[in-house]
Parts: structure tokens; sequence; C-alpha cells
């Protein structure tokens, strides 16, 4: 895969600049099946499910229907952009926690490009939307409620426009 100019590769990535982020982020391949393999789950991530997921099939940890809606929405995206084209990417879903109850959590992908051999990646930063109590954790399992999928080397979506004009106007 080809990235455009604005596709960073992964050895522009700031990884010391990215260090308070890096409990939380993932990384992650699509392979040609549609499939999602991480690459890197970070260590909160991996206390909050309690192992590391680093080396799994993301859809493998999704319900059948939520699994299938993945793909749907890659799909969709695929149609107006082409199946190779890179994508930023937000999900508003819930985890399953232990106890049975859901957690909400946020998450936002950015694509780069994989040096070795030129593949497009996406590193993903993941916000639980509340803490969890005590001596729970979350199983492997995770539903997508909204996913907004928006090309990197296009203008940026309002909604996301609006989110980076209200952060700047608070500084």
């Amino acid at each position: 895969v080809t990235a455009g100019e604005k596709i960073p590769h992964k050895r522009d990535l700031p990884l010391r600049g990215l260090a308070p982020f890096m409990p939380r982020l993932m990384m992650h391949r699509r392979d040609e099946d549609g499939f999602t393999h991480c690459l890197l789950f970070g260590t909160a991530l991996s206390e909050l499910f309690g192992r590391d997921l680093t080396g799994s099939v993301l859809e493998e940890a999704m319900a059948l229907e939520d699994s299938t809606m993945r793909s749907i929405s890659f799909a969709t995206y695929a149609a107006e952009h082409g199946k190779e084209a890179p994508f930023c990417r937000y999900v508003r879903g819930t985890f399953n926690k232990k106890t049975g109850s859901k957690l909400q959590f946020e998450s936002l992908a950015f694509p780069y490009v994989e040096d070795t051999d030129r593949s497009m990646r996406s590193i993903v930063y993941v916000m639980p939307m509340e803490s969890i109590s005590y001596g729970d954790s979350l199983t492997p399992q995770f539903s997508e409620q909204s996913v907004h999928m928006f090309h990197p080397d296009m203008q940026r979506p309002d909604w996301l426009q609006l989110a980076s004009a209200q952060q700047t106007t608070k500084i």
C-alpha cells in the first residue's frame, strides 16, 4: 500500500512524545480477509482486560452480530474510498465487565505506514469513559455502537473540527 504524503511512517512517529498515552494505545493491522490483528496492546488496556491481547484477532473478541457490523463499516468505507485507502476511525462502544454490566469507551484510530513492508497500519487511542470497581475487570468482548470513518488526506469531518476548535478555545 502506498501512503499519501500526510500518512506518517512508523519511524516518524514521536514514540517518546506518545509515552504518556502508550498505556492506552493499541496498534493493529487489517489483513486481506478483513481481520484486525492486534500488534500492541497497552499496559492499561491489558490491566483492564486482565490479559494482554497482543497477537489476537479483534473480531474474535466480538459477538458475530458486532463483528458483522464492524465488517460492514469497513466495506462501506472501502466502497467510497477504495479497498486500499487509509482511514481514520472514531468509535464509541462498550466493553463487557465480568460483573455483567457495560463500560463505555471511545477510541480514535489514525493510520501509519509500517517501514518494513510499506503496509498500512493503525495506531488507536482507547479511552474508557469511567473507571471500574476494585476487583472487577473486563471480558475480552466489545461492541461498537457508533462508528465514524474518514480519509486522513481529506478535510476533517465537521464533528472533529468542532471538537478541535473547542479544545483550542479552552487553552
